[in-house]
């Protein structure tokens, strides 16, 4: 976890909120405020570096999976 502090105009985000956000822009495109403070603690925040790969993986299994299951039968 880091200090949260920046230098610039864009509020510090917790590392829930970093979860959150990772998530949620699976269904939505974040604003331009909350790219910048995801970008800004994951630039930051290991622990937080490796939770983004670790939902990316698990999206695109997700997404590998429903396609499959939404694929038309070959029979």
């Amino acid at each position: 976890m880091t200090d949260n502090i920046t230098t610039d105009t864009t509020p510090a985000i917790t590392c829930r909120d970093t979860t959150w956000l990772v998530s949620s822009a699976r269904d939505q495109p974040l604003t331009p405020q909350q790219a910048r403070q995801l970008a800004a603690h994951l630039a930051g925040c290991a622990a937080c570096q490796v939770a983004s790969r670790q939902f990316a993986q698990l999206f695109a299994q997700l997404d590998t999976l429903l396609a499959r299951d939404a694929a038309p039968d070959d029979a």
